[in-house]
């Protein structure tokens, strides 16, 4: 019998079994973009918290189980590999210096490690640690979604680090342009500033814009070098989590995770310029759907009494975090600049 033929039963029962599951996250995801689309608040985190709501109604619970799984796992890992599409090397490199992208990379690092060592004194756990420093140091939810799988972080623990990064953002959004003001800073320095301390890429826009195209145009080019980084950074990783698993020298094809090479082999098709523009367009919308979806998977397969026994070391963590990476951020930028 053709192997196909035998394969399509199967598909058909486990479409039956992740019906409920797929079709309530698809009708969230929709909502969410929606939402965002109309409201400028982030996807991800109206999706989060869609699924927070659906995982602790204990109707829908089990008959959306394996969708809902499916979509935390699977439709990430998908939404991943698109985020290499966003990034060109080629551009970046024409538009940043030596100097800016010594600084950036010096910045990102040092907030990665920095958060880390924060959390650490909260009594949070390392995943913990790793999930809100790469949403700080690079961009925000998406970084998180993507080193999720990396790590053995329970589900709380992502949708706290959703959060801190949602919140803290928002926060940014509405004191930067203010001190901004108050300091007098000029286009190009708060540009620089807000690209290299705000988390997502939406928030650093929104916040940019409100001082001009210049502010604008800088911030939009740092924030984009940190974006880059993510690639080193799901290497680094994945190679440090999988050899300490293993406890043996493995194959770099075996410690690295299948959707890292696809990011990585994203990226350079991005900066080869393969694909046309409307293609990369329409990719990128496929990729915010992904991960939206997957958020809320994450979302769903928290449980509110595991959320509330983390305590406030997170948002202690989180703040902490904001406001020494926004002091470190301004005085690089102003050495930059």
């Amino acid at each position: 019998m053709n192997p196909l033929i035998r394969l399509l039963p199967e598909l058909c029962r486990w479409f039956c079994q992740a019906g409920p599951g797929l079709t309530l996250v698809g009708g969230t995801t929709a909502l969410a973009m929606w939402l965002n689309s109309v409201t400028n608040l982030s996807a991800g985190a109206i999706a989060l918290a869609g699924g927070l709501c659906f995982g602790n109604i204990h109707l829908i619970q089990k008959p959306t189980q394996i969708g809902l799984t499916f979509a935390s796992r699977r439709l990430l890992r998908c939404g991943v590999v698109l985020l290499g599409l966003r990034l060109s090397i080629s551009e970046l490199r024409q538009s940043m210096n030596w100097l800016d992208v010594v600084a950036v990379i010096a910045l990102v690092a040092f907030t990665f490690w920095g958060v880390g060592r924060i959390c650490s004194f909260f009594g949070l756990s390392p995943d913990f640690g790793r999930l809100l420093g790469v949403g700080y140091a690079v961009c925000g939810v998406s970084a998180i979604a993507a080193v999720k799988p990396l790590t053995d972080s329970e589900e709380e623990e992502v949708a706290y680090a959703v959060g801190m990064v949602t919140l803290f953002g928002t926060l940014s959004m509405l004191s930067y342009p203010l001190f901004g003001a108050i300091l007098d800073l000029g286009p190009e320095l708060f540009g620089w500033w807000a690209g290299s301390a705000i988390h997502d890429v939406a928030q650093v826009v929104a916040t940019a814009t409100m001082r001009g195209d210049q502010a604008l145009e800088t911030a939009v080019i740092v924030k984009l070098g940190r974006v880059a980084l993510l690639g080193p950074i799901l290497v680094i990783l994945s190679l440090r989590t999988r050899r300490s698993d293993s406890g043996n020298k493995a194959g770099v094809t075996r410690v690295v995770p299948l959707f890292v090479f696809g990011f990585v082999v994203a990226v350079l098709i991005r900066s080869l310029d393969l694909f046309p523009a409307d293609l990369l367009d329409f990719l990128d919308t496929t990729r915010k759907a992904l991960l939206t979806a997957a958020m809320v998977g994450v979302g769903a397969l928290v449980k509110f009494r595991n959320l509330a026994s983390m305590g406030g070391g997170p948002l202690k963590a989180g703040f902490l975090s904001w406001v020494l990476l926004a002091g470190i951020a301004f005085c690089v930028s102003g050495f930059v600049v």
